[in-house]
């Protein structure tokens, strides 16, 4: 099992493996036995003896244990790289998104006749946005060729 899944799988679960602790093992600042309470005195004494003292302490760390589990569970199933940040991941995807959309509305723009004769509806921007379209017609102009050596033309 991957670390990642392990560790946010138990952090996921941790407010009742912790209740279940401080009941077995865990006094009260009184010196009443956790387990021994119930309702809101086992909620406060249980956050109070997980935040060594401070039950605001002990309160916010049950309350973030599961969100960072979940948050390292769905590190891992993103499938990313080692290393690689959640902004950085969503910042590469949306940069190809948007590539990969202009790469669709530039190929609109393109019309290709029968004789494999380039005309473009509009003209090109910039030098980039003319490389581009080149690149594409290079592209469908090899897919022709290989088309017509396998006899598909």
């Amino acid at each position: 099992m991957n670390p990642k899944i392990a560790v946010g799988t138990a952090f996921v679960c941790s407010t009742p493996i912790i209740n279940a602790t401080a009941s077995t093992v865990g006094v009260a600042g009184t010196g009443t036995a956790i387990g021994t309470l119930t309702g809101a005195a086992h909620t406060s004494a249980t956050a109070a003896w997980i935040g060594f003292g401070s039950m605001k302490l002990g309160m916010c760390m049950m309350g973030a244990l599961p969100v960072v589990g979940a948050l390292l569970i769905l590190d891992r199933i993103a499938g990313r790289g080692e290393g690689v940040s959640i902004i950085d991941w969503r910042e590469e995807f949306w940069k190809q998104y948007r590539a990969q959309c202009e790469l669709e509305e530039m190929k609109k723009a393109i019309q290709v006749d029968s004789k494999h004769q380039v005309e473009a509806e509009k003209t090109a921007r910039s030098s980039a946005q003319l490389e581009g379209e080149f690149r594409s017609l290079e592209d469908e102009h090899e897919l022709n060729l290989m088309k017509k050596e396998l006899g598909l033309i």
